[in-house]
């Protein structure tokens, strides 16, 4: 065998078996005041680093790719159309969830080292 092929072979080993980073998904539901959360997003956050997953919430379930495990930050909106448009003839989204799930979340999840995490959130006023 001629020494370069013996050198890519060499260098191609170790890499045998590594799939890259593994994906972890979460995916649950979101309910306010025991209603589904028609539509909205949820971002989970690794304080760590600051890595963020985020995802839809669509009918009161959402699906996102974890930015990794263990105690992620959790932070949930979602709006509403008000009853009169806005300035500019618009609809007027109003945020119905309060701060306390997104700007000053005490939301956490426990993300598992596994494929995929069930996490359902019951929100209340």
């Amino acid at each position: 065998m001629p020494l370069a092929t013996l050198v890519v072979v060499g260098l191609l080993i170790p890499l045998a078996g590594c799939g890259g980073p593994k994906e972890i998904v979460c995916k649950g539901k979101v309910t306010y005041d025991g209603k589904p959360v028609e539509t909205g997003e949820i971002i989970f956050i690794q304080t760590t680093d600051g890595l963020v997953g985020a995802g839809q919430i669509t009918n009161g379930e959402y699906t996102l790719v974890a930015p990794g495990t263990g105690q992620l930050q959790v932070k949930i909106t979602a709006n509403k159309v008000g009853d009169k448009p806005a300035p500019d003839g618009l609809p007027n989204y109003i945020p119905y969830i309060p701060a306390k799930y997104n700007d000053k979340t005490k939301l956490t999840a426990d993300v598992e080292d596994k494929p995929e995490n069930t996490i359902n959130f019951e929100l209340e006023k």
